[in-house]
């Protein structure tokens, strides 16, 4: 890997959140930066995008006006776009869930295949309008089953849901589930995981990907992962993925040589301890680019 770029986005689209912003803040501190650049040829900090405004606090979070939302997730799809144009890979860190609704969009390119792989303890498919709870609606406005008042965000390059893969749910509602399996959606949720066991699983999914072009998209919110390893986030419960497991998984990635940009939501430092959330997300990027470095198979 010759040149990624890494952004940061302290935004949050809800009031009673408003920890979510200081995540990228929370990842810098780690050294993210000089960590990548030990491994990384070129690494282009995009810094971190401006906090709202009063005037955008006032529309998004007490008037919670749809148009100036979705001015502000365009306008993050936008950068995504030219980092994509820019970089090899695109790394976006935040803390609210919908900036990955941004990052997803800004990856599409007309012809272009992308495909998804969604790391999180939800679904987020509802299809009707969750206005205190924008999050619920990414993934199905992602597969062009949203509210229609999303849809312009993904500007029609919606994913085909066979190109989609979730893995690690444990919060998922019968109609979710039901959209799922009519998109013909790649599902593993946590009972399953422990079913087949995540070696299994892992090998499953890299079968899947090798079957797949264009553009893969890694989108990883901490809530998937067990709170005794990430406890920074708002959707704390027990029964997540374990540390080895996830960086068993982040290693098959690299090995894969498939992924193009990645994600990194859900962290939340006010309700963490140390900073160990964003540490442990940072060790999965050096865990990833240190096997890409090394191209070896260790398995």
């Amino acid at each position: 890997m010759k040149k990624i770029g890494i952004l940061g986005v302290p935004w949050m689209f809800h009031e009673d959140r408003q920890g979510v912003a200081l995540a990228p803040y929370a990842i810098r501190y780690t050294g993210v930066v000089s960590m990548l650049e030990k491994l990384i040829d070129e690494v282009v900090d995009y810094h971190n995008m401006a906090f709202f405004t009063d005037m955008e606090q006032e529309a998004i979070l007490k008037s919670k006006d749809l148009k100036a939302i979705t001015y502000k997730v365009k306008e993050l799809r936008e950068i995504v776009a030219d980092m994509k144009v820019e970089v090899e890979m695109p790394i976006v860190f935040g803390g609210d869930q919908l900036i990955s609704l941004s990052s997803i969009a800004g990856m599409g390119e007309e012809g272009v295949e992308q495909t998804v792989i969604w790391v999180n303890a939800h679904a987020d498919m509802g299809q009707e309008l969750k206005q205190d709870n924008l999050c619920h609606n990414v993934m199905a406005t992602v597969v062009g089953r949203g509210p229609k008042e999303l849809a312009t965000i993904m500007d029609q390059r919606f994913v085909s849901g066979n190109n989609v893969c979730m893995v690690g749910t444990r919060r998922i509602d019968y109609e979710e589930l039901r959209v799922i399996e009519e998109e013909g959606i790649f599902h593993y949720e946590m009972t399953m995981l422990d079913r087949k066991g995540f070696g299994m699983v892992t090998d499953e999914i890299m079968q899947w990907l090798a079957k797949k072009s264009g553009n893969v998209h890694l989108v990883l919110d901490v809530d998937a992962i067990d709170p005794e390893f990430t406890p920074g986030t708002d959707f704390i419960s027990q029964g997540g993925i374990y540390w080895r497991e996830i960086r068993y998984f982040m290693k098959n990635l690299a090995l894969s040589d498939k992924i193009n940009a990645m994600t990194f939501v859900g962290i939340n430092p006010l309700n963490d301890d140390k900073n160990k959330t964003s540490q442990f997300v940072v060790s999965l990027l050096e865990e990833f680019f240190q096997v890409k470095n090394m191209q070896i198979d260790y398995f």
